[in-house]
């Protein structure tokens, strides 16, 4: 049998919403369990999408970022308006007119005219690249790796 006292206090706490959860002779085990109030689920729903929508945004934005960047490939011109070249041998720069290379020693001008012969097609834009480039003009692609890979034309 409960006193008046534990009988008040349970009668109390019943009626602010808590509940019985266990009882024996000398004790009695009150609860009072929340869901919580609408405002607080609405805040929570809010960072909940608002952090997993900025996670998909970010896997998206790295994915975009690195698949469909576009390159443009701008050329300093040298002395006198005309863009200096590299030489096909090691790659130093060299006048458009030069008849030699001044790092190497390559003959430029026989270069010249077996590389001026025709035309190129770009294997990575498909633009059209003078011969002796070493760049394409339109994307910068390396045109002697991709040459040697065997996709050119």
């Amino acid at each position: 049998m409960r006193s008046t006292h534990l009988q008040r206090q349970i009668d109390d706490l019943v009626a602010q919403g808590w509940r019985i959860e266990d009882e024996d002779t000398d004790r009695v085990v009150m609860v009072n369990r929340e869901f919580g109030s609408l405002g607080s689920h609405l805040v929570v729903a809010v960072l909940t999408i608002w952090w997993t929508m900025g996670l998909g945004n970010l896997a998206w934005g790295a994915y975009k970022y690195t698949t469909e960047s576009d390159r443009r490939v701008l050329w300093e011109d040298g002395a006198g308006g005309t863009v200096a070249a590299g030489c096909p041998n090691c790659g130093a720069d060299v006048a458009p007119d030069d008849s030699y290379c001044q790092s190497c020693g390559t003959d430029l001008e026989a270069v010249r005219a077996d590389e001026s012969a025709g035309t190129t097609t770009c294997p990575e834009c498909e633009a059209v690249v003078t011969g002796g480039s070493r760049y394409c003009s339109a994307c910068g692609t390396k045109l002697a790796d991709a040459m040697a890979t065997g996709t050119g034309t």
